[in-house]
């Protein structure tokens, strides 16, 4: 039977804190980014065995690291331990936005022993890694005395990749935030026109049909994700009308469009526009429609 070595049970460790903080990523919500950060440190530090750790944020300025949470160290003693930007071994993090490796801080110049000073923990060895969104600082992460060795590489790696995952997690969660508010609001928008909407994907699937655009065309049945000779098939015209702007790319404006529907004339105003991603590709088009029957009658 082969004994379990230290490398083993490290990994063990590095495994489980892992599969811990992808799970709480799983249920993580937009606005909950401090808590998600502070979750990680818990977890980072029992996966390295570290006596200590903090999660600073950037101050509202710019100019300093302010604590906001810590391990092993007093919270009403830390939290009065702002840190200057380009000041001690998280300053210096946060000014170069690189990973810090220190066997022995008070060999290190960039160290400040005001803080162990001032908390009254004995620094022995540290790890510090940049909290990224993209090009920008959101934060810094210190580990503080793995118990039974210096902190490694190794360590050093790990922190870096689960950081990394963790950042890039939130960024998708805020995202998604951003794009379920636009999605909402266009919706209302659509939601409240007078004047119908149809919109059509690249492949001629209706994508987008407002209420004013079921009324004005009597649309009885499910029409999304139908292709478009199908959702319009007692408007054939109009069908027509949208897959010709899908093929050709050509708009037309204030156009009128004839149409009949139990045995009773209709008169339809349209406009067509063609539907583009943010990078300028071409992904459908649209039209937009009053009925006008009454009026031209």
């Amino acid at each position: 039977m082969t004994a379990t070595t230290g490398a083993d049970l490290a990994a063990q460790r590095y495994l489980k804190a892992f599969y811990d903080i992808l799970a709480i990523g799983q249920s993580l919500r937009e606005g909950a980014e401090d808590k998600m950060w502070v979750r990680v440190l818990e977890k980072l530090a029992v996966a390295l065995d570290a006596e200590a750790g903090t999660y600073f944020v950037v101050g509202v300025k710019g100019r300093e690291l302010v604590p906001y949470y810590s391990l092993g160290i007093p919270p009403e003693q830390i939290s009065q331990v702002p840190i200057p930007m380009g000041k001690g071994l998280c300053g210096w993090v946060a000014v170069h936005r690189e990973p810090l490796l220190v066997a022995d801080a008070y060999k290190d110049s960039r160290f400040m022993p005001d803080v162990d000073q001032a908390t009254g923990f004995k620094t022995r060895s540290a790890l510090c890694v940049p909290l990224m969104d993209r090009l920008d600082l959101v934060g810094v992460l210190e580990l503080l005395n793995r118990r039974d060795a210096p902190f490694s590489e190794e360590d050093q790696r790990f922190v870096e990749a689960v950081c990394q995952a963790v950042s890039l997690n939130l960024r998708l969660v805020r995202l998604e935030g951003m794009l379920n508010k636009v999605t909402a609001h266009n919706a209302s928008i659509l939601e409240n026109l007078t004047g119908g909407f149809l919109a059509l994907d690249i492949r001629g699937r209706v994508i987008i049909c407002n209420p004013a655009a079921k009324r004005i065309l009597e649309l009885q049945e499910e029409v999304m994700n139908v292709p478009v000779e199908q959702a319009l098939r007692h408007v054939p015209a109009l069908a027509e009308v949208l897959a010709k702007t899908l093929q050709t790319k050509q708009i037309a404006k204030r156009q009128d469009l004839r149409w009949s529907y139990k045995d009773q004339p209709r008169l339809l105003g349209y406009s067509t526009l063609l539907i583009q991603d943010a990078q300028g590709n071409f992904t459908g088009c649209g039209i937009t429609f009053q009925d006008l029957t009454s009026i031209k009658r």
